[in-house]
């Protein structure tokens, strides 16, 4: 009979703990970074933390400037200093090195919406443009690469219009058109690649996800969007997307707020049975009543959100030229009233908002029970907070706020001076699902 051979004195046991052990250790680390560092010790433990994933979502991430990614942490209230400490290597390409990099524009679950700029000289018209666009998990290194943003076609043009419902004008969506160029500040994704939306309304989309992109070049706004297959951008233009505006995916359809008017608009999709790529079917200007301004305010910024299961519209207001922070106002969308209407919170149910130039997010900050996270909080991370941005020569160094909804209450929080080289982009909320 064989026998198990004793271990040699001082030989670590540690990777023959009891799967259940390793998954009940696992629930316990709310760092996403330490968990991927906890379950890459031994085959032992990754294959323990495949069958016991922890039930809780990990801490919310911001990846600053230079891609380095770092933990918030909010104390009683009381300014935070965020300080970067993990610096990723996006397709192993030595970022010290590359100015030119680009910018993250959005992140969906584990995943990165990253740009690299187009770069040639001398100039060409395409200059200022995104020459590559991908989709990058950080902590499998998996890649996968979305049409580039600035290209030409051989394969003949599609275009097609549809009709702007309860409104005027029309929305014209473009395929392969001969020449385009875009520079994108926005991407969401209506699911994680490799998979389709739940609620989609057309089940003959596929199998993949669709990525909504919002481009502003040269002081002009598209609306455009892809799947990862394809092999161009479907370039959307109408009076809706003529000037800056929010999006966000809700229950397969795309919802689109002008940020500074609240108009808002609901784009749906079909694949005909001919095609590989969707196409906008139905564009409608929902006629909701405009919302009021605060009281001492003269001016707004609209963020829209998923939170909860709902459709949410953040309204911030502020008086002079953007530097006086005056307060906030959250909305649902009330889908059951005829015309749909805003509806005023007074609380998140739990979640806390997390919102940035490129992504905004939900986190259930009440049933994590991490103090880093404090639920009922709009956490702010974009340019529309005064002062956002300091000069610090040949560095980074970012003051944001943090919104009480409970007691109307503003909180700062700094994020750290780093290394800045070339174009540094903004500070990007981050949040991974294990």
């Amino acid at each position: 009979m064989a026998t198990r051979a004793r271990a040699a004195p001082g030989a670590s046991l540690w990777s023959e703990l009891p799967p259940e052990i390793i998954g009940a250790v696992l629930c316990r680390i709310p760092s996403a970074v330490d968990r991927v560092r906890f379950r890459s010790v031994c085959r032992s433990w990754l294959a323990a933390a495949r069958c016991y994933p922890p039930t809780l979502p990990p801490l919310p991430l911001i990846l600053c400037p230079g891609f380095a990614l770092a933990s918030p942490s909010f104390t009683d209230g009381k300014d935070a200093l965020v300080t970067a400490a993990h610096r990723l290597p996006l397709l192993g390409t030595p970022l010290e090195r590359d100015p030119y990099f680009g910018d993250c524009v959005g992140s969906f679950q584990d995943w990165l919406v990253c740009t690299r700029l187009y770069w040639r000289t001398p100039p060409c018209p395409w200059t200022g443009a995104d020459g590559e666009c991908f989709l990058v998990n950080p902590f499998s290194s998996e890649t996968i690469h979305l049409p580039r943003p600035c290209a030409s076609h051989s394969c003949g043009k599609i275009q097609s219009s549809v009709p702007l419902c309860n409104g005027e004008g029309e929305v014209i969506c473009t395929i392969h058109a001969p020449e385009y160029a875009m520079a994108l500040v926005k991407v969401v994704l209506s699911a994680p690649p490799g998979t389709a939306p739940s609620s989609c309304t057309d089940k003959n989309l596929g199998s993949t996800c669709i990525a909504a992109a919002i481009s502003r070049r040269n002081g002009e706004y598209k609306l455009a969007f892809c799947r990862p297959e394809m092999q161009s951008w479907c370039i959307c233009e109408g009076n809706c997307i003529k000037s800056c505006v929010d999006i966000e995916f809700y229950q397969g359809k795309l919802y689109i707020v002008d940020i500074s008017t609240g108009d808002l608009f609901a784009f749906e999709f079909k694949a005909p049975p001919d095609r590989s790529f969707p196409v906008v079917s139905r564009a409608e200007h929902c006629l909701i009543e405009k919302l009021p301004l605060m009281d001492g305010s003269d001016r707004r910024k609209y963020n829209i959100v998923q939170s909860h299961g709902k459709l949410l519209l953040v309204a911030r207001y502020f008086t002079g030229s953007w530097d006086q922070f005056t307060g906030v106002r959250v909305y649902e969308l009330d889908f059951s009233s005829d015309p749909w209407r805003w509806v005023e919170m007074k609380g998140l149910g739990g979640d806390s908002i997390l919102i940035s130039s490129s992504c905004s997010n939900s986190f259930p900050a009440s049933r994590t029970r991490y103090h880093q996270i404090d639920h009922d909080r709009i956490y702010f991370l974009d340019p529309f907070c005064p002062n956002f941005s300091h000069q610090v020569p040949g560095n980074y160094s970012y003051r944001s706020q943090v919104y009480s909804i409970r007691d109307g209450r503003i909180y700062p929080f700094l994020i750290d001076t780093g290394p800045m080289k070339g174009v540094p982009g903004h500070p990007v909320w981050f949040c991974p699902s294990q």
